[in-house]
């Protein structure tokens, strides 16, 4: 059983870990050979994976480790549908399952994996502790600044494949650069947030909490829809000195609409800097976000598939007391094509009168898909868009699953023949040359009809010796 370093304030675990071996004596590679059972295992700088693990070797508090050592309780915040999961993986050794739930691959952020710092917070801790460390709240996605001096953090990429390296630790700099106003307070905002979220177990919906502020600030009207011009036009004045221009963080222009309207959707998944970002323009403390409103518990959250039957069965309660498309896409928030479409599904009769799309269109065009026929042909000869064709198909049960199998089919019949005839002008080739002259076709029997290829294949040639 190993004995970490006391964590210091806003440490790193990844920090700790490596102030030990480094102070031990103790490779990275016994380390985790002891701690997972592979001395392969490659740390994530801030969703560590495997803490159960650590905590056992190390005789340390796994929740501890969790919510004051990593950044899972902010992604879990802003991420609330993941969070469950999210939180699994990160306890258990599942990295590369984590990671996928954090969603960070998605956000296209554009920078690499690596770890930051702020030379005041080094030369702080350098002073007061006599060494330096990482902290958790400069490790924050899109944060560039120190919460705490204002200062630029300088960014140390992780090249290597193991980031647990002796004397990986912040080195002190004397070219120190201050950030914009604007980005301070979105690293200040930060910073608060991550230490309440570290000490709460129950924490409110972000979407709400926006939502509960917007009313305040007479951004919503009567029937509850958000004024998005206003609120752009806003924040917009608000963030227009800030030094980032990735979309994937920032507002592409003041009338990037969706913007806002990404950040307000339940469950959404979305870059957590763009939430910071807004957060602190809406809200300017972090403890706003936890104050007078009705809490909801994260840790039991439903997953997706049943928050998608709730909204379907709200919409169906509409539906079938007989209320229109737009009432029930007023009240629920959903397209009139998704609308349209479990209508269908359903049986359900909607009290419309088509122009183009009768019921004789519709047939037709489920004859033609039953038949094989593509999208963009059955568009062609019914005088209707392709995307009317798409909603049809998917609406009329078991078309879809006899549209896949058609392709299949015609797939296999076209990938055979390119065989065949190869083979019948080649009548001498090997099976080198069938792998490289029909490699297309080659490869997808091999995936899907190899049993039909094997016997369809010269026999194979006993490979010859090197002397």
């Amino acid at each position: 059983m190993y004995q970490l370093p006391k964590a210091l304030p806003d440490e790193l675990l990844l920090s700790r870990l490596i102030r030990f071996i480094t102070i031990s004596g103790i490779s990275s590679s016994e380390f985790l050979q002891t701690c997972f059972g592979s001395n392969r295992i490659s740390l994530h700088p801030f969703l560590t994976s495997g803490l159960s693990s650590i905590a056992k070797v190390c005789n340390e508090d796994t929740d501890l480790l969790l919510n004051e050592q990593t950044l899972t309780p902010l992604f879990c915040f802003f991420l609330p549908v993941h969070a469950r999961n999210l939180q699994k993986m990160i306890v258990t050794n599942n990295g590369a399952r984590a990671f996928r739930s954090s969603q960070l691959v998605s956000f296209e952020s554009g920078q690499s994996l690596g770890l930051k710092s702020c030379p005041l917070c080094v030369e702080h801790d350098l002073l007061k502790y006599g060494i330096s460390y990482w902290h958790v709240s400069h490790q924050i996605p899109g944060v560039d600044t120190c919460g705490y001096h204002g200062a630029g953090l300088s960014f140390l990429k992780l090249t290597q494949r193991q980031r647990l390296i002796k004397w990986l630790l912040p080195q002190p700099e004397t070219d120190i650069r201050y950030s914009p106003l604007i980005e301070y307070k979105v690293a200040n905002f930060s910073t608060q947030l991550l230490s309440l979220l570290a000490s709460r177990q129950h924490l409110n919906q972000i979407t709400e909490v926006y939502r509960h502020y917007l009313k305040e600030n007479d951004y919503l009207t009567p029937n509850g829809r958000v004024r998005r011009k206003a609120v752009m036009q806003e924040f917009s004045k608000y963030i227009k000195n800030h030094s980032q221009t990735n979309p994937a963080i920032v507002p592409r222009t003041q009338q990037d609409y969706r913007y806002v309207s990404q950040l307000l959707e339940a469950g959404g998944s979305h870059h957590p800097y763009r939430h910071l970002l807004f957060g602190t323009w809406l809200l300017g403390e972090a403890s706003q976000v936890f104050s007078n409103l009705p809490e909801a518990d994260f840790s039991n959250m439903k997953n997706t598939p049943e928050i998608v039957n709730n909204i379907s069965n709200k919409c169906l309660k509409f539906l079938k007391a007989g209320k229109s498309l737009a009432h029930t896409s007023r009240e629920t928030g959903k397209s009139r094509c998704y609308l349209k479409r479990i209508a269908l599904l359903n049986g359900i009769s909607l009290n419309l009168k088509p122009k183009t799309l009768t019921q004789q269109v519709i047939d037709a065009i489920c004859t033609l898909a039953y038949s094989g026929f593509h999208r963009r042909e059955i568009a062609r000869r019914c005088g209707v868009g392709i995307g009317s064709v798409e909603q049809i198909i998917s609406s009329h049960s078991g078309l879809v699953e006899r549209r896949k199998q058609c392709h299949f089919q015609s797939a296999r019949r076209k990938n055979r023949l390119d065989i065949l005839r190869y083979l019948a002008s080649h009548p001498e080739s090997i099976r080198n040359d069938i792998k490289q002259q029909c490699s297309s076709a080659f490869y997808w029997l091999y995936l899907n009809d190899r049993t039909w290829l094997e016997k369809q294949l010269p026999k194979a040639c006993k490979p010859k010796g090197r002397y």
